[in-house]
């Protein structure tokens, strides 16, 4: 047997052909009851038995084209282990076995080690006599010659009655040959007179079917025109129809276009509005730290004097995800966000905030309050890193 040195093909053959069949020789199909199909590969510990998870369909149209792509190459050919490497990761399934590709690709060497070559062989057939279609033909023969001699019996016959008949008109009497013409005259004339009769019965009929043909034409074409007239007068109400429907429609089409264009309207009007509600907040946030920054004196209650960093400003908002909406959307985005977030992490660390609320009797929870959101802050800074074009999206 000789085969290519490089792709290891059958080199006998002008055409390729498949030498082995990877798909049942390394168990890619999972032959449980209820499967018969490809599923993940990997072995389930737990449930001694193979995994029945499904892989992803791009990865079986993968798989399924691998396979069959070395089912042209010798099954030790160092190209053959290059595919199935390939397709071991995809044939496994994400959740639990992509740990076993390594092992299945071991598996999968030692069965093709222990594959043998084969070759399929195909011996030339013989053709086979039809000895059905040679014993009709005889059989044919024989009734043709059968039935050419039963022509002859019977045009014999024939023969020797005319004989008979012309040896006994020498014998019969003058009176009986009279009668005889007498009767053969009557027989024509009734023959003649019965002719008359079909031949009349014959016109009279067809009288009457050119009578019937006429009278079913007219009335066939009568119900030609009055379906003519109904199809005109139905294609003319389904047009009105038809027009009142496509008017209709526009109506509606236009008054939910309009209720379209009016909700957008009032969308890109409240969205304006939010803006604006921010960047005033954002405003009013940076003027009261000023204000907060230039008052040294720490009286009355010190949870309303700081600015807290939330859209309403007031204490009883304060909150992680406030914090984070805050600083997100209110800061203006012409502004360098990371540096703004670098700057409110440095004012609300709380040795900065200790140091400026010193004279100020902070409780539990205001400190607890100033350590949340010097954590949401810092957060931000951790995300803006590389990526501050992202950070407020």
């Amino acid at each position: 047997m000789a085969f290519s040195t490089r792709f290891g093909y059958d080199a006998t053959s002008t055409q390729r052909k498949k030498l082995w069949d990877p798909s049942e020789t390394l168990g890619i199909i999972n032959m449980d009851p209820g499967y018969q199909r490809i599923t993940c590969i990997g072995h389930a510990p737990s449930q001694g038995r193979r995994c029945r998870n499904p892989i992803r369909s791009d990865n079986r149209d993968f798989i399924t084209a691998t396979l069959n792509e070395i089912a042209y190459l010798r099954p030790d050919n160092p190209t053959v282990i290059s595919r199935l490497r390939a397709i071991a990761g995809p044939a496994l399934c994400v959740r639990y076995h992509q740990g076993q590709a390594e092992s299945i690709v071991r598996q999968w060497q030692r069965k093709i080690q222990q594959l043998s070559p084969r070759i399929d062989e195909r011996k030339p057939t013989k053709p086979v006599r039809d000895d059905k279609n040679q014993d009709s033909e005889q059989t044919i023969n024989e009734l043709r010659e059968q039935l050419r001699e039963m022509r002859e019996l019977l045009a014999q016959l024939r023969d020797d009655r005319d004989g008979q008949g012309s040896q006994s008109q020498g014998y019969e009497r003058p009176n009986e040959q009279a009668s005889r013409r007498r009767q053969e005259a009557e027989r024509r004339r009734q023959e003649s007179e019965e002719r008359e009769r079909d031949r009349l019965e014959k016109e009279r009929l067809e009288r009457e079917r050119l009578e019937r043909e006429r009278l079913e034409k007219e009335r066939l074409e009568k119900e030609r025109l009055e379906k003519e007239k109904r199809e005109r007068e139905k294609e003319e109400s389904n047009r009105r129809a038809r027009e009142e429907q496509a008017a209709q429609n526009e109506r509606i089409r236009q008054r939910a276009q309009k209720r379209r264009e009016e909700r957008e309207r009032e969308k890109r009007e409240a969205e304006r509005r939010e803006e604006e509600e921010w960047e005033q907040s954002w405003i009013k946030y940076q003027e009261r730290w000023a204000e907060f920054r230039a008052t040294p004196l720490r009286e009355g209650n010190i949870r309303d004097a700081i600015p807290w960093p939330v859209k309403s400003g007031s204490y009883r908002d304060v909150k992680a995800s406030n914090v984070n909406d805050f600083l997100k959307r209110a800061v203006a985005r012409d502004a360098s966000p990371v540096k703004l977030i670098r700057k409110e992490c440095r004012k609300w660390h709380p040795d900065s905030m200790n140091r400026l609320l010193r004279d100020a009797q902070l409780t539990d929870a205001d400190e607890m309050m100033i350590e949340m959101i010097c954590r949401v802050v810092t957060d931000l800074l951790n995300n803006a890193s590389g990526r501050s074009s992202e950070l407020f999206d």
